[in-house]
């Protein structure tokens, strides 16, 4: 089968149609650029908007979002290179700002190709002095690329700082894998394996982070064997990994022993496991490159994933989805 690449709608969505080897992957630029679909035979590796009032109402929760900043910010507020940052608060029952709002954002297609074995498409934002990112102050870009093949799909972004002062980044992906993603109905026949080195502890009131880390409990050990399985539990945790190392998740379906594998590397060296209480028909997958309210931690930045990138400096990060067996 040849790559290519159409215009489509998906569920009263516009975006692109990537086909490539027997992959099949749908991007929403309107909305952060999403891959909101990805499927290979009668597998749908991705939870998928059913329609563009669902997707619309509740973008973070399909697909591939992009997170900018990656998870909470206490009160909205932090203090970097003299000046303090004011963004919105949209956790109001915690009183926290999350996941910023790139994955609300419309970015324009940039450029496509297709070759006899893989489809390519990027899309680029640009924050600029008239057009600002909420209330960020910097002009920066972001170039959002995917490229499908007979092994799957990579997605690659690299942001840019393009404004005369340094800016704090930090980026993640709030990426849902559909909880049954062989449409058998039956999640409990699905576990979850992840490479942690520790987890994160959090205060569940405010969901910050204690400054404690546990090396080893029953959760770790569950996620290190393979054995944890999602369904019909509460998941919502923050794991480190070793920065050395390919990060990776599997997502198995046990009868068949068939995989969503899930990679990225460093700077992506964080994740949060997410899943809403365990029966809304997703588990999320979370690389990040700082800890949750990185920017406020007394953690030194090798620890939080804290960083600023200079004037006309970029940060690049990727991440490769699979269907294994």
């Amino acid at each position: 089968m040849t790559s290519r690449i159409n215009k489509e709608e998906l569920n009263g969505i516009s975006g692109y149609r990537l086909e490539a080897g027997l992959y099949s992957a749908f991007i929403c630029a309107q909305k952060g650029a999403n891959c909101i679909q990805l499927s290979k035979g009668e597998a749908d590796l991705l939870r998928t908007p059913p329609s563009q009032e669902e997707f619309f109402a509740q973008p973070n929760l399909y697909g591939t979002p992009l997170l900018f900043p990656p998870n909470r910010i206490n009160s909205g507020r932090f203090t970097f290179g003299g000046r303090e940052y004011c963004l919105p608060i949209n956790e109001q029952e915690r009183g926290h700002h999350i996941h910023g709002f790139l994955s609300s954002t419309p970015f324009k297609p940039k450029e496509r190709w297709c070759t006899a074995k893989e489809a390519h498409i990027s899309f680029l934002y640009e924050a600029t002095a008239s057009e600002p990112y909420l209330s960020f102050g910097h002009t920066f870009s972001v170039e959002s690329s995917f490229s499908l093949d007979e092994t799957g799909l990579t997605h690659a972004l690299t942001i840019t700082n393009t404004s005369e002062t340094a800016m704090p980044v930090g980026v993640g992906f709030h990426t849902a894998f559909n909880a049954d993603f062989l449409h058998e109905g039956r999640e409990e026949a699905y576990v979850l394996k992840v490479d942690a080195d520790q987890e994160i502890l959090i205060e569940r009131s405010t969901f910050m982070p204690t400054g404690e880390y546990a090396r080893d409990n029953a959760l770790l050990t569950a996620l290190r064997e393979g054995s944890y399985r999602p369904y019909a539990q509460a998941l919502s945790n923050h794991l480190t990994t070793k920065t050395d190392q390919v990060h990776e998740i599997w997502y198995t379906h046990l009868p068949s022993q068939r995989s969503i594998h899930y990679s990225t590397s460093s700077p992506l060296d964080y994740w949060m496991l997410f899943n809403k209480g365990g029966k809304e028909g997703f588990v999320c997958a979370e690389p990040q490159t700082w800890i949750i309210d990185a920017p406020n931690s007394k953690l030194p930045p090798e620890k939080s994933g804290f960083r600023a990138l200079g004037m006309g400096e970029s940060l690049a990060v990727s991440t490769h989805l699979a269907l294994i067996g």
